[in-house]
């Protein structure tokens, strides 16, 4: 009678148990994967900056020499092909130079100008580039600076890859799961910075601008999380 007991005392625990695990929902669990995406696309704008200043005794002087050094930048500008409309002069910016050993008077005057040469037309500004030795060579100070290439279209871009890098997320996490695992809905989504970079050195998320290439990369990276069941 004790031994009958004892049996089916065990065999309740077992059904009892069973019937737990079939009425329990599956255990959820989270996984958190990055996924990415990129394009290659082609710079649409073109911008050069460069400066040119003069020192001389006196401001009249100063700009004198300035003015005559603007009007051999713009017709060399111009004799390489831009366009009156791509090229801007600011404005003239007077700096005294100061000789505190003298009574703080001023002893000279710099005049400087920046010159910024803007264009859609890449092609046309090859040549446009060339001016800069060539007005070095003829005693013209035309400090200039490396030019920007610039993609406009990164704002239509962005919805675009970021789809795209959630998608690429998912079928990571489905990947890293295997068959033993489901995976759910998604939690969070958190997207990272949209990188512009040379080709053959993509730096996704790193927040990077390159502009010194027609050619250039754009991606992006996010960061998913997604609930999974067994």
């Amino acid at each position: 009678m004790v031994i009958l007991s004892a049996a089916f005392i065990v065999g309740s625990l077992s059904v009892a148990s069973g019937l737990r695990s079939r009425n329990e929902p599956p255990q959820t669990h989270q996984i958190t994967v990055t996924g990415s995406a990129e394009q290659a696309v082609t710079a649409d704008t073109f911008e050069w900056d460069a400066t040119v200043a003069s020192t001389r005794p006196s401001t009249s002087a100063a700009l004198a020499q300035l003015n005559r050094w603007t009007a051999q930048i713009r017709a060399a500008l111009d004799g390489a092909g831009a366009h009156d409309d791509e090229i801007t002069f600011g404005s003239v910016v007077v700096q005294p130079n100061i000789n505190f050993q003298q009574n703080g008077g001023a002893t000279s005057f710099t005049e400087s100008q920046t010159i910024t040469v803007r264009s859609r037309r890449l092609p046309a500004m090859k040549r446009v580039l060339g001016v800069s030795n060539q007005l070095l060579a003829s005693n013209v100070p035309f400090i200039a600076q490396p030019p920007e290439y610039t993609f406009s279209g990164l704002k239509r871009l962005r919805p675009v890859l970021t789809a795209e890098a959630t998608a690429d997320a998912r079928e990571r996490a489905r990947a890293a799961l295997g068959r033993n695992g489901h995976l759910g809905r998604s939690i969070s989504i958190s997207v990272g910075q949209f990188s512009v970079d040379a080709p053959g050195s993509v730096n996704i998320g790193s927040g990077d601008y390159y502009t010194g290439s027609v050619q250039q990369i754009v991606s992006v990276a996010v960061s998913a999380t997604y609930s999974t069941s067994s």
